[in-house]
């Protein structure tokens, strides 16, 4: 049996998430749809992390097994041929036979953008704010979650994992005039991790919440006392690495 790995681009709009789910339209379930189809075997593929509905992708990255001797070329012409338009491979290779695209990987990368106008071209990608929010206390909150933490008060409540202990390698905001982003590298991330990350940050540097009660968040372990989650549109799986 091959070992296929796939980097994976999509614009989560219009899918309920990356993981398969009866009746819903996912990445997971449609890349496993067309593989099938085009394999002529069953097809089950592994991710690196589930994308929530209305998150996107640039570099996803999954792996399946199949006994097919066809060339790695073929599994990205054939794939996307079948694909449509919101969901694309942009690279197949040969990968170890143990390789798991989720297990074996070392760290992942998010970017979550924020724009402050209507932009047809830009809101599928952003989420827009109408308010306004200090870009100094954003920055220092970002230097607050380097390193390690337990991010319990920052996860989903429904979150099904042993510890929410996460190793933050990068995190910080860039400013333009028209887009703020918030770039956050990881060893895992939690279920809503980044989502309520950003939208706490918000809610603190527009007044709404005291940006110095940051820490003790942080420290009590109690998601009722962050803010709220930013909108799914605004987050992007960027990259993940081995």
């Amino acid at each position: 049996m091959r070992n296929i790995k796939l980097t994976i681009e999509y614009d989560g709009t219009d899918f309920a998430g990356w993981q398969f789910q009866p009746g819903q339209r996912t990445v997971q379930g449609l890349l496993e749809a067309k593989l099938s189809s085009m394999l002529e075997e069953k097809i089950s593929i592994l991710g690196s992390g589930r994308t929530d509905a209305g998150v996107h992708a640039v570099g996803q990255v999954a792996n399946f097994k199949t006994s097919r001797d066809i060339p790695l070329r073929a599994f990205e012409d054939g794939l996307n041929s079948l694909l449509p338009h919101d969901a694309a491979v942009i690279k197949a290779e040969e990968a170890a036979e143990k390789f798991h695209a989720r297990f074996d990987a070392k760290s992942r990368r998010y970017r979550y953008q924020i724009i402050f106008r209507r932009s047809p071209l830009k809101e599928r990608f952003a989420w827009r704010m109408l308010y306004k929010a200090d870009p100094a206390i954003l920055q220092y909150l970002a230097a607050q979650i380097s390193g390690q933490h337990d991010f319990t008060s920052f996860s989903s409540t429904q979150a099904e994992v042993n510890n929410f202990i996460c190793l933050i390698e990068k995190a910080g905001w860039t400013f333009t005039d028209d887009m703020w982003t918030f770039e956050i590298k990881a060893n895992r991330f939690l279920h809503n991790m980044v989502r309520i990350l950003v939208g706490t940050m918000i809610d603190m540097a527009r007044g709404q919440m005291d940006h110095n009660d940051f820490e003790k968040i942080l420290t009590v372990k109690d998601r009722t006392l962050a803010g709220k989650t930013a909108p799914a549109c605004g987050l992007c799986l960027m990259e993940v690495l081995y």
